[in-house]
């Protein structure tokens, strides 16, 4: 039996809301100063706003990565919806989301095979050169990279040389 197992995106509609339209606009830096947005948002913002990462975008029900297969680069959602399935699991993504991140940063294949559902922005995070701007991301970006990388190993400490 198939599960809808998980669920994941920012709201974009809230940032919308309070005027968060553009990372780099004058207001959009007001407000993420102004301690008025989540743990999530913050995260999502600094993503969305960094120049250390390109963009991509990917047509409907087009396959970003098949299970088992090597991880060469990661993406972090800035709009649309995914599905990760996993045998009968299946997750639903969004806006905010981070795909392989984990794996690639620790050598893993795809844990998860990812399909758009439909047009999706993402900023792509290459994984060749995450060892050269990882030391420039936000702390607490790299606390969640570092969580993400153990949580997905399912260990309490990474090993020697990953991260």
């Amino acid at each position: 039996m198939t599960t809808l197992s998980a669920s994941f995106e920012v709201d974009i509609a809230h940032l919308h809301e309070l005027g968060v339209i553009d990372p780099s606009s004058a207001r959009s830096l007001e407000i993420f100063t102004s301690g008025q947005l989540n743990s999530n948002e913050r995260l999502y913002f600094s993503l969305w706003g960094s120049k250390l990462l390109s963009s991509v975008s990917f047509e409907a029900k087009k396959k970003l990565f098949t299970q088992g297969e090597e991880v060469s680069v990661a993406y972090f959602i800035v709009s649309g919806h995914l599905l990760a399935i996993q045998g009968e699991r299946i997750e639903r993504m969004g806006p905010g989301s981070v795909i392989c991140l984990a794996e690639g940063l620790a050598g893993l294949p795809s844990a998860k095979t990812v399909i758009t559902v439909n047009a999706v922005q993402a900023r792509i995070i290459p994984l060749h050169k995450v060892d050269s701007f990882i030391p420039h991301l936000p702390q607490a970006l790299r606390d969640t990279i570092r969580t993400n990388v153990m949580r997905t190993l399912g260990v309490k400490q990474l090993p020697k040389g990953v991260l």
